[in-house]
């Protein structure tokens, strides 16, 4: 396999590296120390992975069913906050007042954030039901999105 970056500064294009960092926004090394060093202390406290019993079994398929279904919760949680946010601007727009571009383009990428968070939420029943209403619910909201950005750019 051939190495399609054997410099780093082959990697510049425009000033910007890799996932457009800039040089000077380089991580630090203090953030990975303290991440390792609060790894370490974990383990120190739980030095052995507790492995459950087999009669645990069937629970573990309740609790993997209930972590989708809380984790379903949490992401509905942050589309109402954003729903607000787009609710309010569609408010402003049908007011005849104009609204920066960039404020309806974080909303949608916020919201197709959230897309890719439900997508990666492995949930059964219920759970698998309540996902999919979330995911049907925030595509509406980019639709709204859609169409109010085209409103806007008539104003």
């Amino acid at each position: 396999m051939k190495n399609l970056n054997p410099k780093p500064e082959m990697g510049r294009r425009n000033g910007v590296i890799g996932l457009g960092l800039m040089p000077d926004h380089w991580p630090t090394t203090s953030n990975i120390n303290v991440s390792f060093q609060y790894q370490q202390q974990q383990q120190q406290q739980h030095p052995f992975p507790s492995t459950p019993a087999p009669e645990d079994e069937p629970n573990s398929q309740e609790e993997e069913i209930s972590k989708g279904e809380e984790a379903v919760a949490q992401v509905r949680k942050e589309v109402d906050i954003l729903e607000q946010q787009v609710l309010a601007l569609q408010v402003v727009v049908n007011n005849g007042s104009k609204v920066d571009g960039k404020e309806i383009s974080y909303l949608t990428e916020m919201l197709m954030m959230k897309l890719l968070k439900l997508d990666g939420i492995e949930a059964e029943g219920e759970g698998r039901a309540q996902r999919r209403m979330q995911v049907r619910r925030v595509q509406g909201i980019v639709e709204k999105l859609d169409l109010l950005k085209l409103r806007n750019s008539k104003l």
